[in-house]
């Protein structure tokens, strides 16, 4: 009984060493917050850490990696996004990691919420996965070499019923 239960535990605390840094809903939570917002929200609980900075259009581009041994497996892209003629921005959120493993596991995650996916193709390089709800366009790259993916989250613009 001791045994199959040290076991369990150490399955357990194997898989949660090697998880990914961030969950489909966090991508999504990200796409939805200020550059500033994003940005302390990625740094929390020291997961991710920046990189640099980089000026493009007008917009300041934030590119963190996930702190750890393995800094280089997990990288997010903020800051990137569509302007609206309100002033508003639609945001778009790259993540980008070396572990196929993490994409197939964002897959799985956007299927499980319910995500309509309206594509599942391929082009020279990749799987192509996309998905899509009112909200949201997310795009999930898988290399056909199995090794790397990156995952696209486009911000849509709502348009509710006040």
């Amino acid at each position: 009984m001791k045994r199959s239960f040290l076991i369990t535990l150490l399955i357990f605390c194997g898989t949660r060493i090697f998880a990914q840094s961030v969950t489909i809903n966090d991508l999504a939570n990200v796409a939805n917050l200020s550059n500033a917002e994003a940005h302390n929200y990625l740094t929390a609980g020291k997961k991710f850490k920046r990189q640099y900075l980089q000026e493009v259009d007008g917009h300041t581009i934030e590119h963190l990696n996930k702190i750890g041994e393995d800094n280089k497996e997990e990288t997010i892209v903020i800051g990137m996004g569509d302007r609206l003629p309100n002033g508003g921005i639609l945001r778009t959120v790259t993540y980008t990691t070396v572990t196929s493993q993490h994409i197939l596991n964002l897959i799985a995650q956007a299927k499980h919420l319910g995500l309509i996916m309206k594509l599942h193709g391929s082009d020279a390089k990749n799987d192509i996965f996309f998905f899509d709800n009112d909200f949201f366009h997310i795009v999930i790259f898988l290399n056909h070499d199995n090794i790397s993916g990156s995952v696209e989250v486009h911000q849509k613009e709502y348009l509710g019923l006040d």
